[in-house]
C-alpha cells in the first residue's frame, strides 16, 4: 500500500507542476458576456431558459472543465486497479491459508503456517482487512472525480474530455418529517458545503464533427463549443416566429444550412449512452453498503463460517443482479420508446429528397403522409391538414384534427397549448394527410428534434427524475451510523467478557457488529416494495419507481382530474336551448333534445361549426365535436361529390344533412379552436339562397363577451350556470350574417379578426353531459374513509366541477348540516380581487366573513363549508398569500391550466404527502410533480407518472394505497425483525462470551438460514381488505418503533437470564445433573469456536437464541390494520411452523442423528452409555451421525426430559409475553395512552 501511495503522490506532484502555469479560468467555460456575439448569431440563438423546452436551465448550475487523457495518469489509474485486485488476492490467500490450503495446517499444529503461526496469520489478516476497508472507502469517496484526477487538466480549447459539474439540488422535501429528518437534511447540506460536494461530477468525451466543430453531450443535450463566446453551450434555431414567417420558410433549407444545424443541435435522436451490463454492475456493486457487506463476508470466510458466507454471498449477488436486470430492462424500454429510425421526404435545395429521420433538423420542410410509424419530430403544419392519433402521448382515445397555420403576420407561433391544433408532436401517428389541393403534398416545418421534442422531454424526465426525500430514508441515515457505533460498543464488551484483547477477540467482535447491522438489511427493506410491485402489476398497475410504493403508503391528499378520471371518457349530447328573438327582448326557449326539432340556425351550427373530418366512414376530431356531429346524423364530404368546387375556395368542405329536408351546406373556411380565445369560427354558405354566415362556438363566457349584448337573453348567464351546476358541459353558439355584397372569394379571404368582430348574434346553448364512472363514488368514499383528503383539479367549468364533486361524494354533508359551497372567481371590476359567491342563493361574502365561517365549520359550530376556485382566482389568492390558508378548505380547483395543476399539487405537497390521479394528458406535469402520481392510461406520456393503470377505474388508487400501506408496514416489520435479530445475538452472545461458550456451526447456519426465508415470508402478507383511517408509521426512530424494539430486547434479556438461572438451579435439584464449572472454555482454543458448543451453557442459550429470533419474526408479523392478519399469511405460517417444529424436536428429543447434527442433546457412545447406567435412562448409544469426540468433560450435553420441557415452556412463555407486549402495549392500549399523554401536532384536514 505504501508503494501505491508513493506512486499517487509522485503523480500528484507531476500533475500539479503541469497545471500551475495555466490560468484557472482557461480550464473552464468562459462566462457569457451580455455583449458577446455568437459566431452563429445570424441563425442560432442560445437555448431560451424560460421556454418549455426540455433544456430549461441546462446552463444553470453547470460548470465545464477541460481535461485530456494523460499517459502518466493512465499508468497511475492502472496501478490503483491492480492494487485493488492485489488486496482481494491477499485476503483470499490469508483465508485459504487458514484452511491449510497451502501448508497443511490442522488447527492443532501451528508450526507449518505460511505466516509462521496462527496468531501472526490472524494479525496479518486483521491489518490487511483494515487497509482494504480504508482503501475501498477512499476509492468510493473520490469515485466521481477519479477520471479527472487521472486526467490532465488543460484549457477548454484543448480538451478531449470535459468534466461537467452540476449543482446537486436538495431532494423535494416531504412535509412534517419531524425534527430528526430536518436535522439530517440540514447536516447533509452543511457537510456537502464543507467538503465542497455541492456538485455532481460527470466526465464526458469531446466529439468533433466532420467540419472540426467540437461538442459534448450531457443528459441528452448537445453543447457545442462557440469559439467567439469561449464556451460550450446548447443552441436552438428560430422557426417562425409569426405565421407569415412560417409560410415564408416553407421553401425548405439548403444542404449547407441543414449541415450547420446538424452540427449544432445534433442528429434527430435522443443521445443517451445506454448502460451495458458491465457499467450497470459497476454502478450497483460499488455502493457504500456493498463495501460493508464485502468486509463482513471476508471475516465470515476467514473464521470458519464460510457455509453461511457462501449463502449470503449468493443472496447478495443475486439480489444485486436482479436489480441490475430490472434497471437495464427499464432503461431499454424507455430508449426503445425514445427513438425511431425510418425515412421521410424532405425539401432540400428546393427539391424533394428521401432522407433518414435521423438527418432531420429544425427548419426542415417535410411531407406529412399517413403512416404506421410514429412521427419522429415536432412540426407545424403550413399547407394541408392531418388527422393524428395522439393517444400514446395524451391518452386521448379519439383522433385529433390538425390544421395549417394561416398566412397571418399578426399571429405568433408558440409551442404551447395556444397552437396545439396546428402542431404535430413526435410520437403521434398520422392517420390521414389532407391535402389543400389535389396532388399537392401536405407540408410541415420541423420545430424540434431529439431531446427537445415533446417525446424527448418525456424521455428525459424519465431518465433524469427529481429526487424526493422521505422520512423513512432520512431516518435510515441516522439508524445505520447508530447501529455501527452500537456494534463497536458491543465489540469492546465482547473483548472484555472474553478476557482477551488478541486477534480472536477482534473476530468475535466483528461477528457481533455484522449481527447488529445485518448485511441483509438493505435487501430486506425493499422486499416489501418488490412484492407489492408484483401484486400491483397483476392488477394492471405498473410501477416505474419502487421507492414511491412506500412513499404512497403515507399519502394524505389525493388530487383528481375530472374528465376521463372521475367521469367517463367523452361526453353525451344532451340537447340545445335556443334564444328566441321574435318581438321584444330575447329569451330562452325550452331545452330541446331531438335534432329534428331544433331551429334552423342551431341545426346549421351543429352541422358546420366543428373540426370534424372523415377517415373512411368514421368522423374524427375533438370528442365534443364528434359527439355533436353524430347527433345531427349528417354526412361530411368534400366538394365535388355533389357540386363543382367554388373558385377561390381551396378549403371547401361539404355537409349533407339527412333530416328536415335540409339542403347541403358549404364550409368555406375554418378557424380552429384556440385555447386563448376558447372558441372556434367557421365561414359557411347555404347554396339554396346563397347567403353566407360566420358561426362561432365556444365557452359561454367567451361567446357572451363578443356577442351583441342586445341578442343575449337577460338571464343568459344564470341559465348557463344553472346547466353547469347540474353537471352539463355548456357550449354557446353565435352567428354573424355576411353582407350580401361580398362575393364568396372575398368572404373566404376575410381575416379571422374581421369575421369575429361586430354583428355577432347569440344563438343558443349546446348541452352535453359528462357521466360519472359507475364506481367513482364508491372509490372516493373508501379513500375518504381511509383518511385521505380528496380534491378535484380540473380544466372544466367551476359549476360543473362542483356538481360532479357533489355527485361523487367529494363534497358532502355531515351531521352538522347540509354542505355549503362558496365559489371564488375574479372580481370583474377589479382583477386583483376575488369575489366569493354562495352557490345556494348567489349572494356574495367578504373574505374576512368567509374565514370566520370556515373557522366555525372546522370545529363543528357551523354547517360544513367547502370552497371552489377558478384558475384565475387561484393565482390571485396565491399571489396575495391567502391560498395556503384556504388550501385545505378548497375542494374544487376549476379552469386550471396544466401549469396551474402543477402549482396546485406542489402547494398541497408543502402541507402533506400528496398523490395525483389523471389520464396522463394535460395533467402529465402534475402527475410527475406529485409525491405519488398514477395515470389511468397506457399512453406513453403516462410513463412520467410513477404508476400507470390499464384499468381506468378510480379503484386503482384504492388498490395502490392498500398495497403501499401494506408494503410500508411490512418494510417496518422486516426492519424491526433484523434489528431484533442482531440485538438478540448481541446480548445473549455477551452471556455466552461470559461463560466462554458458543453455538455449533449447524445452529449458526439454522439462525442465519432461517432469517432469509422468514424475512421473505413476512412480505407475503396481503393488504387489508379496506383502507384504515390511519397510515402506518414511517419514522424508524419514532416512539412506536423504538418502544417496540427496545421493549422486546428487555423482555428477551430477562428470559435469557431466567434460562441461565434455571440451568444453574439444577446444581442442587433433579439429581444434580448440572455441575457448575464442568466446562471451562479457557482450556479450549477459541479459534475452534464450534467446540465451545458441546456444553450445557452453550446449548441452553443457543436454543433460547434461536427461539427468540424466530419469535421476533412472528411478533412483528402481528397486525391486521394494514395487512390481512397474521393467520392469513400462509407463506409465513408454513415457514414459521416448519422452523418451530424443528426447534421443538431439537429441544425435546432424545439423542438421535438430527440432534447430534446440531450438537444438542448428544454425546459420544461411551458417555451416553455411562449416563444410561447412572440415571436409568435408555438413550440410544449408537446411531448414524453420532460423534466420536465431544468437547466436554462429561462427553455429552444431554438434558433431562423434565428440564427440556421446562426450557421449551420457557421459550413458549417468552413468545406469549412478546405477543402480549406487541399487541397490547405497542399496537393497542399503549399506543392509545401515548397519543393521549404525548399528543403530536398533526395537520388538521377534512377528508
Amino acid at each position: 500500500m505504501s508503494v501505491e501511495v508513493l506512486i499517487l503522490f509522485v503523480y500528484y506532484l507531476i500533475k500539479t507542476s503541469r497545471e500551475k502555469n495555466i490560468p484557472e479560468k482557461a480550464f473552464m467555460n468562459a462566462p457569457t458576456s451580455p455583449d458577446a456575439k455568437s459566431a452563429f448569431e445570424t441563425d442560432v440563438e442560445l437555448q431560451d431558459m424560460g421556454s418549455s423546452s426540455s433544456t430549461n436551465a441546462d446552463m444553470n448550475g453547470l460548470r465545464f472543465t477541460g481535461y485530456r487523457t494523460d499517459p502518466v495518469g493512465t499508468i497511475a489509474s492502472i496501478t490503483v486497479i491492480a492494487t485493488s485486485f492485489i488486496w482481494m488476492i491477499l485476503l483470499a490467500v490469508l483465508v485459504l491459508d487458514y484452511y491449510a490450503v497451502f501448508s497443511g495446517f490442522n488447527f492443532r499444529d501451528e508450526s507449518d503456517l505460511l505466516f509462521n503461526d496462527h496468531e501472526l496469520l490472524s494479525t496479518v489478516f486483521i491489518l490487511s482487512w483494515h487497509f482494504v476497508l480504508v482503501w475501498f472507502l477512499g476509492l468510493k469517496s473520490i469515485q466521481e472525480k477519479s477520471e479527472s484526477y487521472f486526467g490532465r487538466r488543460v484549457p477548454i480549447t484543448e480538451a478531449t474530455m470535459v468534466q461537467v459539474e452540476k449543482k446537486v439540488l436538495d431532494a423535494v422535501a416531504i412535509a412534517n418529517m419531524g425534527v430528526i429528518a430536518d436535522w439530517v437534511r440540514a447536516t447533509e447540506s452543511r457537510i456537502r458545503k464543507a467538503f465542497k460536494m455541492e456538485h455532481s461530477v460527470t466526465m464526458v468525451p469531446v466529439h468533433v464533427t466532420s467540419n472540426g466543430r467540437r461538442y459534448i453531450e450531457f443528459e441528452c443535450v448537445r453543447y457545442v463549443y462557440d469559439e467567439r463566446a469561449g464556451r460550450f453551450q446548447p443552441f436552438s434555431f428560430s422557426v417562425g416566429p409569426t405565421f407569415a414567417d412560417l409560410h415564408n420558410q416553407s421553401g425548405g433549407l439548403s444542404t449547407g444550412d441543414a449541415h450547420l444545424r446538424t452540427e449544432l443541435v445534433g442528429p434527430n435522436v435522443i443521445a443517451f449512452p445506454a448502460d451495458t451490463f458491465y457499467t450497470a454492475m459497476v454502478k450497483e456493486f460499488t455502493g457504500i453498503f456493498y463495501i460493508y457487506q464485502m468486509m463482513c463476508l471476508w471475516t465470515w470466510y476467514y473464521y470458519a463460517y464460510y457455509y453461511m458466507g457462501v449463502v449470503l454471498t449468493l443472496v447478495i449477488i443475486s439480489s444485486g443482479l436482479s436489480k441490475v436486470q430490472v434497471f437495464l430492462t427499464s432503461q431499454r424500454r424507455v430508449l426503445s420508446m425514445a427513438n425511431f429510425s425510418g425515412s421521410v421526404r424532405v425539401l432540400r435545395n428546393g427539391t424533394w429528397a428521401v432522407l433518414s429521420t435521423a438527418d432531420l433538423v429544425p427548419g426542415d420542410v417535410i411531407e406529412i403522409t399517413a403512416s404506421a410509424h410514429v412521427l419522429p419530430v415536432d412540426a407545424v403544419l403550413v399547407d394541408g391538414g392531418a388527422v393524428c392519433d395522439e393517444s400514446s402521448l395524451t391518452g386521448e382515445a379519439l383522433p385529433v384534427v390538425k390544421f395549417p397555420v394561416k398566412n397571418d403576420a399578426g399571429m405568433t407561433y408558440r409551442r404551447d397549448e395556444s397552437t396545439k391544433s396546428n402542431s404535430l408532436y413526435a410520437g403521434c401517428f398520422v392517420l390521414e394527410a389532407q391535402s389543400s389541393q389535389r396532388g399537392k403534398p401536405v407540408l410541415a416545418i420541423v420545430t424540434a428534434t431529439g431531446a427537445v421534442t415533446s417525446k424527448g422531454r418525456l424521455v428525459k424526465d424519465i431518465l433524469f427524475p427529481s429526487k424526493v426525500s422521505f422520512v423513512f430514508q432520512e431516518h435510515l441515515k441516522v439508524v445505520f451510523p447508530m447501529l455501527i457505533v452500537w456494534g463497536v460498543v458491543m465489540l469492546v464488551l465482547s473483548m472484555v467478557l472474553l478476557g482477551t484483547t488478541g486477534a480472536d477477540a477482534w473476530f468475535y467482535g466483528m461477528f457481533t457488529i455484522s449481527q447488529v447491522l445485518s448485511p441483509l438489511l438493505p435487501a430486506v427493506l425493499v422486499i416489501g416494495q418488490s412484492v407489492a410491485s408484483e401484486r400491483l402489476s397483476k392488477k394492471g398497475i405498473l410501477c416505474v419507481d419502487l421507492d414511491r410504493i412506500t412513499l404512497s403508503g403515507k399519502v394524505k391528499v389525493y388530487c383528481f382530474d375530472k374528465t376521463g378520471t372521475l367521469t367517463k371518457e367523452g361526453l353525451n349530447f344532451l340537447g340545445v336551448q335556443h334564444a328566441l328573438a321574435s318581438g321584444g327582448e330575447p329569451k330562452f326557449g325550452p331545452v330541446l333534445n331531438e335534432f329534428t326539432s331544433f331551429p334552423t340556425p342551431l341545426r346549421m351550427a351543429m352541422l358546420t361549426c366543428h373540426s370534424v373530418t372523415m377517415v373512411g366512414d368514421n368522423p374524427v376530431g375533438n370528442f365534443v365535436d364528434v359527439e355533436m356531429f353524430r347527433a345531427t346524423e349528417g354526412r361530411l364530404g368534400r366538394s365535388g361529390e355533389g357540386e363543382a368546387a367554388l373558385a377561390g375556395v381551396p378549403d371547401l368542405a361539404m355537409v349533407y344533412p339527412t333530416t328536415n329536408n335540409d339542403g347541403e351546406l358549404q364550409i368555406l373556411k375554418r378557424f380552429e379552436f384556440v385555447h386563448s380565445n376558447a372558441y372556434m369560427t367557421v365561414l359557411i354558405r347555404d347554396p339554396t339562397d346563397g347567403k353566407m354566415y360566420a358561426y362561432l362556438k365556444g365557452s359561454f363566457e367567451k361567446i357572451r363577451d363578443i356577442c351583441d349584448p342586445a341578442s343575449l337573453p337577460p338571464d343568459a348567464e344564470k341559465t348557463a350556470r344553472f346547466h353547469a351546476s347540474e353537471g352539463c358541459y355548456v357550449l354557446a353558439f353565435a352567428r354573424k350574417e355576411i353582407p350580401a355584397g361580398i362575393t364568396v372569394p372575398e368572404a373566404a379571404a376575410l381575416a379571422r379578426s374581421t369575421l369575429e368582430k361586430g354583428g355577432i348574434k347569440f344563438t343558443g346553448l349546446c348541452l352535453f353531459r359528462n357521466e360519472l364512472k359507475p364506481d367513482t363514488a364508491d372509490a372516493l368514499e373508501e379513500l375518504r374513509d381511509g383518511g385521505c383528503r380528496v380534491v378535484m383539479i380540473t380544466g372544466d367549468n367551476i359549476d360543473t366541477g362542483v356538481f360532479v364533486a357533489k355527485r361523487c361524494g367529494m363534497i358532502r354533508s355531515n351531521e352538522f348540516g347540509e354542505v355549503l359551497v362558496f365559489m371564488g372567481d375574479l372580481d370583474p371590476n377589479d382583477r386583483t380581487q376575488v369575489v366569493w359567491k354562495n352557490t345556494e342563493d348567489g349572494s356574495t361574502i367578504s373574505q374576512s366573513s368567509l374565514l370566520s365561517l370556515l373557522a366555525a365549520a372546522r370545529i363543528g359550530n357551523y354547517r360544513p363549508t367547502e370552497l371552489a376556485v377558478t384558475g384565475k382566482a387561484f393565482n390571485v389568492l396565491l399571489a396575495n398569500g391567502s391560498m395556503r390558508n384556504l388550501l385545505f378548505d378548497t375542494r374544487v380547483f376549476a379552469r386550471m391550466s396544466p401549469d396551474d395543476k402543477v402549482m396546485c399539487v406542489r402547494l398541497h405537497m408543502e402541507k402533506a404527502i400528496t398523490a395525483m390521479c389523471g389520464d396522463g394528458g394535460n395533467d402529465a406535469g402534475a402527475l410527475k410533480a406529485a409525491h405519488s402520481g398514477i395515470a389511468l392510461s397506457e399512453a406513453e406520456s403516462s410513463v412520467v407518472a410513477h404508476f400507470s393503470s390499464r384499468n381506468r377505474s378510480v379503484f386503482s388508487c384504492v388498490e395502490l394505497l392498500r398495497e403501499a400501506r401494506c408494503a410500508l408496514d411490512i418494510s417496518f416489520a422486516s426492519y424491526k425483525y433484523l434489528i431484533m435479530y442482531g440485538e438478540i445475538l448481541a446480548f445473549l452472545g455477551l452471556i455466552q462470551y461470559y461463560f466462554n461458550v458458543n453455538m455449533s456451526q449447524a445452529m449458526w447456519i439454522l439462525i442465519d438460514g432461517s432469517t432469509v426465508p422468514l424475512s421473505w415470508a413476512l412480505t407475503q402478507a396481503v393488504p387489508a381488505k379496506r383502507l384504515a383511517r390511519t397510515r402506518p408509521t414511517a419514522r424508524l426512530l419514532g416512539p412506536e418503533t423504538v418502544i417496540s424494539v427496545v421493549g422486546m430486547i428487555v423482555i428477551n434479556i430477562i428470559f435469557g437470564i431466567v434460562a441461565i438461572t434455571m440451568l444453574y438451579g439444577e446444581r442442587t435439584s433433579n439429581g444434580n445433573w448440572f455441575h457448575c464449572g464442568e466446562f471451562d472454555g479457557q482450556y479450549y482454543d477459541i479459534r475452534r469456536w464450534w467446540e465451545l458448543a458441546d456444553n450445557f451453557e452453550g446449548e441452553v442459550t443457543g436454543i433460547l437464541i434461536v427461539f427468540q429470533i424466530v419469535h421476533a419474526a412472528a411478533v412483528f408479523g402481528i397486525g391486521k390494520v394494514y395487512r390481512s392478519g397474521f393467520f392469513r399469511n400462509w407463506a409465513f405460517m408454513a415457514t414459521y411452523g416448519a422452523i418451530m417444529a424443528l426447534l421443538s424436536v431439537l429441544t425435546l428429543s432424545n439423542p438421535n442423528a438430527l440432534t447430534c447434527a446440531f450438537h444438542i442433546n448428544c454425546g459420544t457412545p461411551d458417555a451416553i452409555d455411562r449416563l444410561n447406567k447412572a440415571s436409568g435412562t435408555n438413550y440410544a448409544t449408537s446411531f448414524f451421525g453420532q460423534p466420536s469426540v465431544y468437547y466436554s468433560f462429561s462427553g455429552h450435553n444431554i438434558m433431562p426430559m423434565q428440564f427440556r420441557l421446562r426450557l421449551w415452556g420457557l421459550a413458549m412463555g417468552n413468545l406469549l409475553v412478546l405477543v402480549a407486549f406487541q399487541w397490547g402495549v405497542v399496537l393497542n392500549f399503549g399506543r392509545a395512552f401515548a397519543k393521549k399523554r404525548w399528543p403530536q401536532t398533526r395537520l388538521l384536514y377534512k377528508p
